[in-house]
């Protein structure tokens, strides 16, 4: 735009100096040709001397209007040539007013002799051009701005496209640190619970063919004792497994709460009910594989410790967070259980993401573990 203006303007210093040669008498051709070439050093200094711009554009609009003045023809349309470069320079709304009146009149005066009619329609397309340039510049201006906005709108969508990548590697890194807690506990409980059920059943099984000599009916006894830990040791084997084996199709839903649900009701003879309240939303693998290893958790103690026969998951959404609740029907605890390695598990799983564990004992024992909705 501004170079279309620019030649704009210098079509307008250089045609009416040609066409009004005609009008100069012969004597006059050497001043007359100084003047010319003085409008071009006007422009040309006016594009050099930006800091002086104001001045040379009054000086300009002086030395038009007296050329005008003095040859007459169509030299008036000089000063539409000074008018473009004001505007060039993107004056304020009141510098543009304050030009386009200064212009007018230093027109008006280089008129002088001129028909009404031609003044008056040479003044109509002055007020014309200078609106034009005018709403030029505000269109130019918002052009920069739409621009502006679009640059900063691509780099916040690439900070945007950087932080949820950052977030993805954050969830996935929060998934992998559960599962590995997970595994190592598993492993533990084999090697505490299941490893010392087994070396029972070898000490009792030692004691057994020492007794089928000495007393049968204590000997028997004891292999019937012998049968019910191996009865429960393989249940908790079969739990065990089940935790870490793949279960075919069902495994893309392996920490489905409805799933876990399903399972402790029928695996653990208890009646579990489970409802959702609020807006059900999508959540990050880290966050359901947590929410599901607490209500595990939760379930088994209230079996464990409790001897609870029924369970209650409420699992509730807003617009921050989600917040999982598990009460039971079984005897409230009569120690601190703050302790408990359950409860100190449960903490160290949620602290992974800033998560919240609170319990309640009242008619019935309830823990609730709050998450903050990652991307919210």
């Amino acid at each position: 735009m501004n170079s279309m203006l620019y030649r704009i303007r210098i079509l307008l210093a250089v045609l009416p100096c040609i066409i009004s040669i005609a009008h100069v008498e012969a004597g006059s051709y050497a001043f007359y040709t100084a003047y010319v070439l003085l409008i071009m050093l006007l422009i040309k200094a006016g594009s050099m001397l930006p800091r002086f711009r104001p001045l040379l554009a009054l000086s300009e609009l002086l030395a038009y209007s007296w050329l005008s003045y003095t040859y007459g023809g169509v030299l008036f349309l000089l000063l539409f040539s000074s008018l473009i470069a004001i505007f060039r320079s993107r004056p304020s709304p009141t510098a543009s007013l304050l030009w386009t009146v200064i212009g007018f009149t230093a027109l008006v005066a280089g008129m002088q002799g001129s028909d009404y009619e031609i003044v008056f329609a040479v003044a109509l397309l002055w007020a014309t051009t200078a609106a034009i340039l005018y709403a030029s510049n505000n269109f130019e201006d918002k052009r920069l701005q739409i621009e502006d906005l679009y640059e900063a709108l691509a780099a916040s969508n690439v900070e945007l496209g950087a932080a949820k990548s950052r977030m993805q590697d954050y969830a996935s890194q929060v998934e992998l640190n559960a599962q590995i807690e997970e595994r190592n506990r598993i492993a533990k409980d084999i090697h505490d619970d299941l490893g010392h059920r087994l070396i029972r059943v070898k000490m009792m099984s030692e004691a057994a063919l020492h007794l089928f000599d000495a007393d049968t009916n204590r000997a028997k006894l004891t292999v019937e004792q012998i049968r019910d830990q191996l009865q429960d040791s393989m249940e908790l084997m079969r739990r065990t497994v089940r935790r870490l084996a793949a279960d075919g199709e069902k495994d893309a839903r392996r920490y489905a709460l409805d799933r876990l649900v399903e399972e402790s009701a029928s695996g653990l003879g208890i009646a579990v009910s489970f409802q959702i309240i609020g807006i059900l939303r999508p959540l990050y693998p880290s966050i359901e594989l947590i929410l599901f290893k607490n209500a595990q958790e939760a379930i088994t103690n209230a079996v464990r410790h409790g001897k609870a026969t029924s369970v209650t998951i409420d699992l509730e959404f807003s617009t921050t967070s989600v917040s999982l609740t598990v009460s039971n029907n079984g005897s409230l605890p009569s120690d601190s259980i703050e302790t408990g390695i359950g409860i100190k598990g449960m903490k160290e799983r949620i602290a992974l993401i800033g998560g919240q564990l609170d319990w309640r004992m009242d008619d019935r024992f309830s823990v609730t573990t709050t998450l903050p909705l990652l991307g919210s």
